[in-house]
């Protein structure tokens, strides 16, 4: 089994306080650190302090909003480029298990989405074949990248994309979204299917039992369209860079998730976010129900 936590509210002095990393380590949880183009200063020493407590590390990139935040076809260079910066941050011969790299629409689009729907569409214009290719291309460098120095690469994506079919050249869920991910030598791929915000975000329409039906049936179609390389994200134990993110009741709704993905075959199981865990503690209850400790039936 593979656990990870995603870590991007938590602020790096308490990130890397020997409490938190000694509490990661006892549990044998992956951490998935955000870094920032200000952060950069700081990456060595937080791939330090890992390496020492015996923490499972991965780097998770993400640019200025201005420029998207996340990675797309619409802002490729900029964060292959930025990608380029983070290794070369990291000290030769330093322990880094993944770079994460979050697949998603522009920041801006996101956020505009969620005030209006409606109005999304028009500002996430295709970026074009030549433009999608050259995407694809530049994602596929930076993979190369990161495998050169040893490291593996992950993408973390959108449910929606495993409504595209899997099978010949169309990715219509892809290219709307902007996000290349079929077809690349991803080393990991982990599908973002958050029960919390499923269930939230539906206005009463989608219940809790619903919500885990489509945690479970999203974790098998992941599975079989990734096949050993499939983990999925559950969550959210706080809000995140949204802001309003529904979150847990508590974490047996998380320990329940954990036995839904597993049960459907995925058991590399991330959650988000370390922060949250922090914030409403106790942590240990968060992280047994994570790792299995924790029974939720």
């Amino acid at each position: 089994m593979r656990r990870r936590i995603w870590s991007e509210t938590l602020p790096l002095p308490e990130l890397t306080a020997p409490a938190t990393l000694a509490l990661l380590a006892r549990y044998g949880v992956e951490l998935i650190a955000a870094v920032r183009p200000w952060d950069l200063p700081a990456v060595a020493g937080l791939v330090a302090r890992c390496n020492d407590a015996g923490v499972d590390l991965g780097l998770w990139p993400m640019i200025a909003d201005a420029d998207g935040r996340w990675a797309s076809a619409a802002n490729a260079p900029r964060f292959a480029a930025f990608v380029a910066r983070l290794l070369d941050a990291v000290p030769h011969g330093a322990r880094l298990r993944d770079v994460a790299v979050d697949l998603e629409p522009p920041f801006g689009v996101v956020t505009t989405a969620l005030r209006s729907p409606t109005a999304v569409w028009p500002s996430l214009a295709d970026v074009g074949d030549v433009g999608w290719r050259a995407a694809r291309a530049q994602f596929r460098g930076l993979i190369g990248g990161v495998r050169e120095r040893g490291f593996q690469c992950s993408a973390t994506v959108l449910p929606f994309v495993l409504l595209d079919p899997s099978a010949g050249r169309l990715r219509p869920v892809q290219r709307a979204l902007s996000v290349p991910v079929d077809a690349l030598p991803w080393d990991h791929v982990n599908v973002m299917l958050y029960t919390s915000m499923i269930e939230g975000w539906s206005g009463g329409f989608i219940r809790r039992p619903r919500a885990l039906d489509l945690l479970g049936r999203g974790a098998l179609a992941t599975r079989r369209r990734f096949g050993e390389t499939a983990g999925v994200s559950v969550g959210v134990v706080d809000v995140g860079a949204l802001g309003n993110e529904p979150r847990y009741r508590d974490p047996a709704e998380l320990a329940a998730d954990v036995a839904v993905a597993l049960a459907n075959g995925v058991d590399a199981i991330n959650l988000f976010d370390l922060g949250g865990v922090i914030r409403r503690g106790p942590a240990e209850a968060w992280l047994d129900a994570l790792t299995g400790a924790r029974n939720p039936f």
